[in-house]
């Protein structure tokens, strides 16, 4: 790209963030970050070749649409806004004449990268020795670590730490297919919010209601619960007079095992939400989590039971997130967050204590990132690589930022061969 990007009108753009991969419908990024002409706005990206695509694919029409901040597209065709369904004007950033040279080519490359299918073991990891694998993956394992604490200081220019845990746990709850689901509920619902009606006389009851019911996802989940604890919600709901809109989310539901069911983790969510409104989340979990930085085992065990306490009867023996989650929530969400804490403090031991806590975490289970990886590393490697989070994290970072797109002579692998 060139240095200084601007929209088709003129206006300077800055990408602050860039946003959270969509694979649900929707626009492509959610949650972006972008200052256009010094005004900074969080918000939907939507990609296309061409601008007219916005009409053809018929996102004029689709309200799914309304919360796109910046519209990129290749060719302009001439149209220097876009227009959502709500009425509202939409920049449009055209990078035709914005790309570098280096860019370019790899476009006119794209269908040859497309048709290049790997096969056997990587061709650049596998000519490494294992010292050198152990080192690509810590270095791309920090890389990954650092983005985290970028993109949440990001955050913090819209919001305060606290909003920014509260955001993480819920993204993180909705695992793949309804992450940016629960994300846009934890926005819809913000923790300064539920503090101010807590104050006006917001029970638990109510919160749980409201998450509940507003999200929709109560119409959808109806044999999950006890018929009385059913009717218990749907009447506070009605009675509650905080929250009445029903948000517009999009669940996914399909092939979901019904303990990972979402409305379950709503449910155990609020009793953290709701007990640490007065000293705050992350208040909350600091105390909660004795000797975080001399006792890595006792921290991630007193954490794991964020979610045990129940707040409302009758909801103590549904199903909770289990340590799989609780240890990604640790990892990705709390531990970053932390390191970047600390550093606004200017507490820079604190700091590198929690990026070694982070480093000698045992390893997480597999995701679908790391299985694919996995196929192209010897057996050795997936040892390895499957040894330690930190191995694990360097892997996905490896293959966010080079092999998703082909591109293994920019690998850092490759460097590390040859040198």
């Amino acid at each position: 790209m060139q240095n200084e990007l601007r929209t088709v009108t003129g206006k300077s753009v800055q990408v602050k963030y860039q946003g959270q991969y969509n694979t649900n419908r929707g626009p492509d990024f959610r949650n972006a970050l972008i200052e256009i002409s010094g005004e900074l706005l969080r918000g939907d990206v939507e990609i296309h070749l061409n601008s007219n695509d916005w009409i053809a694919h018929n996102h004029h029409e689709d309200h799914y649409y309304n919360q796109v901040i910046l519209h990129v597209v290749l060719n302009s065709n001439g149209k220097s806004q876009t227009i959502k369904e709500n009425g509202e004007a939409v920049e449009v950033l055209e990078l035709k004449n914005q790309l570098s040279q280096d860019i370019e080519k790899l476009l006119a490359d794209q269908k040859l990268a497309e048709r290049a299918e790997p096969s056997g073991y990587c061709d650049l990891l596998s000519a490494v020795d294992n010292d050198t694998l152990v080192s690509i993956l810590n270095f791309q394992g920090i890389q990954r670590f650092r983005s985290k604490v970028r993109r949440f200081n990001a955050m913090l220019s819209l919001s305060d730490f606290d909003q920014v845990l509260y955001e993480g746990i819920m993204e993180a709850l909705g695992y793949d297919k309804n992450k940016l689901n629960m994300l846009s509920l934890a926005q819809a619902l913000p923790l300064d919010k539920i503090k101010e009606w807590r104050n006006e006389g917001m029970t638990a009851l109510d919160l749980i209601s409201i998450y509940c019911c507003a999200s929709g996802l109560i119409n959808r989940c109806k044999n999950l619960l006890k018929p009385e604890l059913y009717r218990i919600l749907i009447n506070a709901y009605e009675k509650q007079r905080f929250f009445a809109r029903n948000l517009e989310i999009d669940w996914q539901l399909f092939r979901i095992r019904p303990a990972n069911h979402p409305v379950y983790r709503l449910i155990a969510v609020s009793g953290l939400v709701f007990r640490t409104l007065d000293q705050g989340l992350l208040s909350y979990v600091l105390d909660n989590l004795p000797d975080i930085e001399r006792n890595a085992k006792k921290a991630f065990a007193s954490f794991s039971k964020v979610f045990s306490d129940s707040v409302l009867p009758g909801t103590e023996h549904l199903p909770k997130p289990g340590r799989t989650v609780t240890a990604n929530i640790y990892i990705n969400i709390l531990l970053p967050l932390l390191a970047l804490y600390y550093e606004k403090l200017s507490r820079h031991e604190r700091a590198r204590q929690v990026v070694e806590l982070y480093s000698s975490f045992p390893s997480l289970q597999d995701n679908h990132i790391t299985r694919f990886m996995a196929r192209y590393l010897s057996p050795a490697q997936q040892k390895i690589a499957s040894s330690k989070c930190i191995h694990q994290q360097g892997l996905i970072d490896l293959f966010y930022r080079y092999c998703n797109y082909h591109l293994c002579n920019e690998c850092v692998s490759a460097r590390a061969r040859n040198g």
